[in-house]
């Protein structure tokens, strides 16, 4: 029988999950050192299984509850304005007897 505490983590996936965090807050989250992260991020260590998974359900969360409140997701790609600008004409409104 294979029990949880032998399996290991994606390295790939929690490097995903860790993008733009630094790891002071990734190890405060998963309440481990910043060595311990570093190391797992380094590949110098096994991940354990729960930890992608944390935060992966953690981000799924947060998504869940800003789609709640209507804000949706945050494009992350903006387009910058500049001086073309289109104009529509209006259109006339006719008298409906």
């Amino acid at each position: 029988m294979r029990y949880s505490n032998t399996r290991y983590g994606n390295p790939t996936e929690l490097q995903y999950y860790t993008q733009g965090v630094s790891t002071k807050e990734i190890a405060r989250q998963l309440k481990r050192s910043e060595k311990t992260v570093v190391q797992w991020l380094n590949g110098s260590r096994k991940i354990p299984f729960w930890a992608p998974e944390l935060l992966r359900l953690r981000r799924m969360e947060l998504d869940l509850r800003m789609r709640q409140m209507g804000f949706g997701r945050q494009k992350l790609k903006l387009g910058i304005v500049k001086d073309n600008v289109v104009h529509f004409q209006q259109i006339k409104k006719s008298k409906c007897i």
